[in-house]
Parts: C-alpha cells; structure tokens; sequence
C-alpha cells in the first residue's frame, strides 16, 4: 500500500534516515578554527578595556586634582586670615597649602603646581587695615595643579599633554579681629 504522494508503503518500520557528512577538508578547517573564538575575543576585549581602564585612572587623577586644589585653596586662606601678622600669615598660608597636598599624595614643588596669593585692602576696610593685612582686608587664594595625562605603565607620567585644574578661594579677615599684641 503506498500513499498519494507516491512514498514507500506504511508497514510500521522507520525508514533509514540520511546522515550527511562533511567532506575531510572541511572537517579539518573546522577543527583548525577551534579556539579562533577565545582569541577574537581577548582581541577585542583588549582593544576597548585597556583605553576605558586608562580613562578611567586619568579621570581619578583629574578629580583627585580637583579635591586637592580646592581644599588647598581654603586652608590656605583660612590659615592666612588668622595669622598674627603679614610675614606669619603668608608663612602659614604655605605651610597649609604644601601639607593639604601632600594629604592627597601630591607635592607643592611639582612643575605645574602653584598658588598665588592676593590681599588687599578694601576702602570700607578702615584704618587697620594696611598693607594689605588687618581687619577687613580682602584675601584670595589660587591654586592650579597640572594633572599628566601621559602616563607609562609602572614609570608613571611623562612629559606631555596635561589638565591644569585648579580652585579659587575668597575670604576676609574679621573686621572686629584685634591684630598684633
């Protein structure tokens, strides 16, 4: 008994199935690209985790840079309105600025590096306040830090393109403050 379709008759055997093999020369391709996977994939992955690693480290530094700058800023100001006088305050202000960075592992001497000191006095300061240093005098502190972005790996930077980033801190000294012995 056969069907419409003309196929071999239904006497409930299964019929042979057809397994189809791969020619010698493609079984040797296939088993030559094993493993071709892993390393397009360790390509890759290097490819884009070794620059976003080393954004990511520049990023850190940039900030680090930016808490260190502006901290630096305010206790040397801090520091400076609270000096006996003008010689001790300036002393102060340095010792604050060089210690707030050394706090977040940078020094004060580093090329790039630098704060700028500015006091004056302002009309409605009165009569105490002279030379720029006294009662009302205007203070401002500016602090810049340049930031490496070349950097190798284990030697740490060297010279050439770099963020300078920096903070500016404005204070006052107490206007009822008595200055002096």
């Amino acid at each position: 008994m056969t069907d419409s379709a003309g196929s071999a008759p239904h006497n409930g055997t299964t019929a042979p199935q057809l397994v189809v093999r791969a020619p010698p020369e493609q079984a040797c391709r296939a088993a030559g690209e094993r493993g071709a996977a892993v390393v397009e994939l360790l390509v890759v992955m290097l490819t884009l985790l070794v620059p976003l690693v080393y954004v990511m480290v520049v990023m850190a530094d940039v900030q680090r840079a930016l808490l260190a700058t502006s901290s630096a800023a305010r206790e040397a100001g801090r520091v400076y309105v609270t000096g006996a006088d003008r010689v001790d305050a300036e002393r102060r202000a340095g010792v604050a600025y060089r210690e707030v960075l050394a706090t977040y592992g940078m020094r004060a001497g580093d090329p790039g590096t630098g704060m700028r000191l500015r006091v004056g006095c302002p009309a409605a300061a009165g009569s105490g306040c002279a030379r720029g240093f006294g009662p009302g005098a205007e203070v401002e502190v500016e602090v810049t830090y340049r930031v490496p972005v070349a950097r190798v790996p284990f030697l740490g930077a060297v010279a050439g393109p770099g963020v300078t980033v920096g903070a500016t801190h404005h204070t006052r000294v107490d206007r009822y403050r008595g200055l002096g012995g």
